[in-house]
């Protein structure tokens, strides 16, 4: 297929969110297809109902300032598919998306054949998968992952985590994710690991007691609250200037994105990074400042003039 020709198929899969497959099973055998290309790269996967693709941008955005080779997944995307896989910062190239769908479709199809999978992959399980293969093709250092809808039966909760975070829960999806806030955080709650940090973000009391009893059960580590927001400066274009108390010591970074929920989303960020050096990733301060000065996350209160 080429670009065209793959937007075609993609688009006859139907609604991305009415036609999903909430469940791991189909998205695990195309991938083992596939030569299970999300085993080849570490990622931080990032679930929440609000700021969760703020939080990764920034995040991703931080990590390339730091000098390392990215990745991104996010969802949806405002004018092409191509923009919801990055690898340092750029959009996969229309030609390689089709390169990769066809191999995809492919691979479907041969499940279906052999009886492996009753349907083709979903809208959200082709993206996911086209995301997987082209941040393994490109040897990313570290990928910075968006779940799309709740986060335990996601097609993003195959990768292989370092590092998963949640930002603000509330109520969203409820015919799928379920009717109350600590019944979605559990679902949001399902990204945790065993043995693997989680970062929780400041959260309603229900969805804070559902996600620390998670990470509980799986001794995974648990920050939340390490980073503080001392000060707030705005300024005419809505682009605040704040400053962090975190490990790294006071940051007084202008943030790039505007409104004032990203401090959350911010803090939530730096809480990520400052996690990363006892890992094997150093993060100095210099590189948490330019990334949150330069993150990019178009369509989110821009100004345009």
């Amino acid at each position: 297929m080429n670009f065209s020709e793959a937007l075609t198929y993609l688009h006859q899969l139907g609604n991305e969110v009415l036609t999903m497959n909430l469940g791991l099973e189909a998205i695990r055998r195309l991938c083992a297809e596939l030569g299970d290309p999300q085993q080849a790269f570490p990622a931080i996967h990032i679930a929440g109902t609000n700021g969760k693709g703020s939080t990764a941008a920034m995040t991703e955005a931080i990590l390339r300032a730091a000098g390392y080779r990215t990745g991104l997944y996010t969802s949806p995307h405002l004018v092409s598919v191509t923009e919801r896989i990055r690898v340092a910062g750029e959009p996969i190239p229309p030609d390689d998306f089709a390169r990769l769908a066809t191999m995809v479709r492919q691979a479907g199809e041969r499940l279906r054949h052999e009886g492996q999978l009753e349907t083709g992959p979903t809208f959200f399980e082709l993206i996911t998968a086209i995301g997987y293969l082209w941040l393994a093709e490109q040897r990313v250092d570290l990928a910075v992952l968006e779940v799309g809808m709740g986060g335990r039966l996601d097609a993003t909760n195959i990768c292989r985590p370092v590092m998963t975070a949640i930002t603000p829960v509330g109520l969203d999806h409820q015919q799928y994710l379920g009717p109350t806030v600590a019944a979605i955080a559990a679902e949001k709650a399902g990204i945790i690991k065993p043995g693997v940090p989680v970062v929780i973000a400041p959260q309603e009391p229900a969805a804070r007691q559902v996600i620390l009893a998670r990470a509980a059960e799986l001794a995974a580590p648990v920050s939340e609250g390490r980073v503080v927001t001392e000060r707030v400066e705005p300024a005419d274009d809505l682009r605040q200037r704040v400053a962090f108390r975190s490990s790294c010591g006071l940051l007084t970074p202008r943030l790039a994105l505007r409104g004032d929920h990203q401090r959350i989303n911010a803090a939530t960020a730096i809480s990520i990074v400052e996690l990363l050096p006892a890992r094997g990733w150093p993060i100095g301060a210099d590189a948490i400042l330019h990334g949150l000065e330069t993150a990019h996350w178009p369509g989110r209160l821009d100004l345009r003039r």
